[in-house]
């Protein structure tokens, strides 16, 4: 029996039970898409989680006040526990450091005129747009000794200036930042989304002395924003800032930190870990979805050979092996999953591509997706629909010819 009759023979069958033919093939169809979805969007979330990523600064290093357990159970953020002598001695003493800016934040009403708005004020210094490697759109960033004399200038997102400004040129203006009135000197360059999701054209930067005295009434900062000087040394300098930290806050061996240390390479890590257990997840899905769709396979491949026993008698009385009649039917099988493959192929990247345009996340559909979905599809029809194909090429031939 050639290939072609025995192709011929798969959409006949499907054709003579449609619904039970689609029904049966759903199960893979839903495994496919999947498979699709989940590669092609992976993919594309992980290359805008990258790109992010980037964005926080080249050999980037965060120092935040708490440690990692009181963080995670905290809701009212870090604390303000780094001291200026903390920011000294990791500035003199780590050799591995570039650049270096405290931080202090603090969403806070700001109002221009009749506008009003609740951005993040963050107070740093003169060398955290160089760390962040983040640019102006225009004016000036302030320099050191904006910082030194704690003068009120202030430099402001995309969004804040949409808010409050609308139209309108901010530089020069004065805004009111807990009624104190700020010069707006600068403002920054579209930015974004951040890796967890806030909007980063929603912030304020002022000198970290004006906002510690002025606004805050702190004396203590609650981060240090760093930049190691080549990729290298990164590991380096980090271990180099804990041992510094560590000895200031007399910290004993047995002691936790008090502080939260990490750098891009610990937030690419961790979201390439939660990306791989979403994943995994849903490649059991999808698993298990290809398993019930291999099940209702074998199931209507076992009822077309019951009612095609007389047929399968016919043929082996005119000469066809057990060969003949096994490859009949395991081919029939695959044939079926692997429509139901394409079909989930089809879909699959239908689905990618909506989700990615209402996401605005860019979409890769790989070749490695479409193979590993139709290979799938056929060793589920190979698999599955080698019992049924057993069976009817184990059949007694004359025992076939007088099945009534």
């Amino acid at each position: 029996m050639n290939t072609l009759l025995i192709v011929q023979t798969a959409f006949r069958t499907l054709r003579h039970h449609t619904i039970r033919s689609v029904l049966t093939t759903l199960g893979i169809i839903i495994g496919v898409v999947s498979i699709i979805a989940v590669m092609s969007i992976g993919e594309g979330a992980k290359y805008r989680v990258n790109q992010t990523i980037q964005k926080l600064g080249t050999n980037f290093i965060i120092l935040l006040g708490g440690s990692p357990k009181n963080l995670s159970q905290s809701r009212g953020g870090v604390g303000f526990t780094i001291k200026p002598s903390d920011l000294a001695a990791v500035r003199d003493e780590c050799e591995d450091l570039d650049l270096i800016s405290p931080g202090v934040i603090c969403p806070t009403k700001v109002v221009y005129e009749g506008a009003n708005w609740q951005p993040t004020v963050g107070g740093v210094n003169e060398n955290y747009l160089e760390i962040r490697q983040w640019e102006l759109s225009d004016g000036n960033f302030f320099t050191d000794q904006d910082v030194k004399a704690g003068n009120k200038v202030a430099v402001i997102g995309q969004t804040v200036k949409k808010e409050l400004f609308g139209t309108l040129d901010p530089i020069g203006k004065v805004i009111r930042i807990k009624k104190l009135p700020f010069k707006v000197i600068g403002i920054l360059s579209e930015r974004g989304k951040s890796p967890d999701g806030r909007d980063e054209d929603d912030v304020i930067f002022a000198p970290y002395t004006t906002v510690m005295r002025k606004i805050l009434g702190k004396n203590n900062f609650t981060a240090l924003i760093m930049s190691a000087k080549t990729k290298e040394r990164l590991s380096a300098a980090t271990e180099q800032i804990r041992s510094i930290v560590r000895q200031r806050h007399r910290l004993l061996e047995t002691d936790d930190d008090d502080f939260t240390i990490f750098t891009q390479d610990d937030i690419a890590q961790a979201t390439d870990s939660a990306s791989m257990v979403l994943n995994l997840l849903l490649f059991i899905i999808a698993s298990i979805s290809l398993i019930v769709g291999g099940i209702g396979i074998m199931n209507i491949m076992l009822v077309s050979v019951k009612e095609r026993t007389k047929e399968i008698g016919i043929r082996m009385a005119l000469g066809a092996t057990t060969q003949n009649i096994l490859t009949q039917f395991i081919l029939e099988a695959i044939i079926i999953c692997l429509i139901g493959g394409l079909v989930g192929v089809l879909i699959g990247v239908g689905t990618a591509e909506a989700i990615g345009f209402i996401l605005e996340w860019p979409i890769f559909i790989s070749k490695y997706a479409v193979s590993i979905s139709l290979l799938s599809s056929a060793m589920i029809g190979l698999f599955f629909g080698f019992y049924p194909a057993y069976q009817a090429a184990m059949m007694n031939p004359v025992e076939a010819l007088i099945e009534k």
